[in-house]
């Protein structure tokens, strides 16, 4: 069995074939970490952090933006915190933080953000769940950025995230926007001879706006809105910057999705956020975050 396949899951894909338990944490263990794959890096540069910063603050304007909700002295809990940029804006502007990851003693909020070091949980997500279900705390706000994903059961998680959050909280949840018309144009114009998206095996769930909101509703959220990142994939449009056939030209495209959003935010950060939600709505864009209540 080729293991670059998936196939549907109801609305959705996932892989074909499932890695066990036993591969997945060798994975995590020998390779993600410590070989700084996925979101974990040894060290980033000014424009990269500025670029997180600018990312968390953006999501905190379209939530306050949208839904009239404010952030301050509300519970914000991040599941899957990874280095805690998000966690420590949340808490920069009073939110009261708790972060859920197994990666704090490798990469992570100890190597970048260690004034938050105390709101940290090392456990695992669905452990901490449990727990919380136990003694009945519920949050204002779940923030899950890249990790449903990584998921074998995604349908369960978010089902079980109904009973830790408030009537009136929001759940985001920000994920891989793959099968996206990007993608199936790029595939059909044969820009990409393979489905370059489907990283075994990391990314056991796919997504993209209409699959995740046919689940979603399906599980009885209703969606507040959809916003988007940089359009990364519009290099692949062009054979000069194409970098799934060059991977020397990878560099290059992120520096120009972290600079195009440092400027955009430091033009207009209202005005960046519209253009966002716009290309949430169109169903374009690397990442799509979805807000749920």
């Amino acid at each position: 069995m080729d293991i670059r396949k998936t196939k549907r899951k109801n609305e959705y894909r996932q892989l074909s074939r499932i890695p066990s338990k036993t591969e997945l944490e060798t994975y995590y263990k020998k390779i993600y970490f410590q070989q700084s794959k996925g979101s974990y890096e040894k060290k980033y540069s000014k424009e990269e952090i500025l670029y997180f910063k600018n990312n968390a603050k953006l999501l905190a304007l379209i939530i306050k933006k949208l839904t009239k909700t404010k952030i301050e002295g509300k519970t914000f809990l991040d599941l899957g915190a990874g280095e805690g940029w998000i966690m420590s804006y949340f808490h920069s502007i009073g939110a009261k933080v708790t972060g859920v990851d197994l990666s704090i003693l490798l990469y992570g909020v100890k190597k970048f953000n260690r004034h938050i070091i105390k709101y940290f949980v090392q456990e695992d997500m669905f452990n901490y769940i449990s727990m919380c279900q136990k003694k009945s705390i519920k949050y204002d706000f779940i923030n899950l950025r890249n990790v449903i994903e990584h998921v074998i059961h995604p349908e369960e998680l978010l089902k079980n995230l109904k009973s830790i959050i408030k009537k009136k909280g929001l759940i985001c949840v920000t994920f891989p926007n793959d099968y996206s018309p990007i993608q199936k144009f790029l595939y059909k114009t044969k820009k990409v001879n393979c489905e370059y998206w489907i990283s075994y095996p990391d990314h056991i769930s796919y997504f993209n706006k209409h699959s995740f909101l046919k689940m979603a509703d399906r599980l009885g959220y209703k969606t507040v809105c959809v916003f988007s990142d940089f359009l990364i994939d519009i290099f692949l449009m062009n054979d000069y910057s194409n970098y799934v056939i060059d991977k020397n030209k990878g560099k290059e495209a992120h520096n120009s999705r972290i600079n195009f959003i440092n400027l955009a935010c430091k033009i207009d950060l209202d005005i960046t956020t519209n253009l966002l939600i716009n290309l949430g709505e169109l169903g374009l864009g690397r990442n799509l975050t979805v807000i749920l209540k």
